[in-house]
């Protein structure tokens, strides 16, 4: 199991993944964590940073990534986490990306795109969070509400 602070700053985390990475060896590559939320269902994306691979020994088979604490749910729970890796690519603009649409595995106008999106691992996931809602405080004694009505 994985566990995320969202307190602090970085998160470092340690995956052993089922499948064999293309970037094992190598001090950077492309990867993401896609988590969901077990109560809700609710899911998102999490960018992972690798870091260096480790020396060989025990945890020889360990990918490291980095995950900045901004970037995790601010709730804490229980989540299933996929792990994908992939190959980035050129920014997908219209008129200039050479794929097909239907073959198209990215979001167009996307900063990079995404080819060869493989999930190289599946975990489970706790996330410490804050829990702490947030309030909309009115601190002037007149803010009476405002708004328009339209009729036809």
């Amino acid at each position: 199991m994985l566990n995320l602070i969202k307190e602090g700053t970085t998160n470092t985390i340690a995956i052993n993944p089922i499948s064999s990475s293309f970037y094992f060896s190598l001090n950077s590559g492309s990867f993401n964590l896609n988590v969901t939320q077990d109560y809700d269902l609710s899911s998102g994306s999490l960018p992972l940073t690798k870091l260096a691979p480790i020396p060989a020994g025990y945890y020889n088979n360990y990918l490291l990534f980095s995950v900045p604490s901004a970037t995790i749910p601010s709730y804490s729970g229980f989540y299933t986490a996929e792990l994908e890796e992939y190959i980035e690519g050129p920014a997908a603009v219209w008129g200039t990306a050479t794929f097909r649409f239907g073959e198209a595995n990215f979001k167009w106008d996307a900063d990079k795109t995404r080819q060869g999106v493989r999930t190289i691992n599946t975990d489970r996931l706790k996330v410490v969070g804050t829990d702490q809602p947030s309030y909309i405080s009115y601190t002037e004694a007149n803010q009476d509400g405002q708004y328009t009505t339209y009729n036809r």
